[in-house]
């Protein structure tokens, strides 16, 4: 969870330095809201993690596991990819959107990683 947090810090580094900062007035019709965006985010956080772990040997049958994976989060959430990334570039270039979006994000993972320790606790 540690790697995972530090390449979350990297990321909102990256939108601090790389990204003009807008105001966020002319939000889109069709943008996901920030809590659904959280929560498709860590979704997508795990996946990249369960992703990296695969054992393929071709990067292609790991590419296409990942895609797989992805459409079934795009699924659990009822949105299609390119909702997806049009909210994520809409966020990317609204920075405070996306702090936000992101500290709600490792609030979810950090629950979700509390939940699983309770598990194995009581596996055990």
């Amino acid at each position: 969870m540690k790697i995972l947090t530090k390449k979350i810090f990297l990321i909102l580094s990256m939108i601090f330095g790389l990204i003009a900062c807008g105001d966020g007035s002319d939000v889109p019709a069709d943008i996901i809201d920030e809590q659904t965006m959280a929560k498709i985010l860590a979704d997508i956080h795990i996946l990249e993690s369960k992703a990296s772990r695969l054992s393929f040997q071709a990067y292609d049958s790991t590419k296409v596991a990942y895609n797989e994976m992805e459409h079934r989060i795009m699924i659990k959430y009822k949105i299609d990819t390119t909702r997806y990334k049009a909210s994520y570039k809409f966020y990317m270039t609204n920075p405070e959107n996306m702090v936000r979006i992101y500290d709600e994000t490792l609030k979810i993972l950090k629950e979700m990683e509390e939940k699983k320790k309770e598990e194995n606790k009581k596996n055990r």
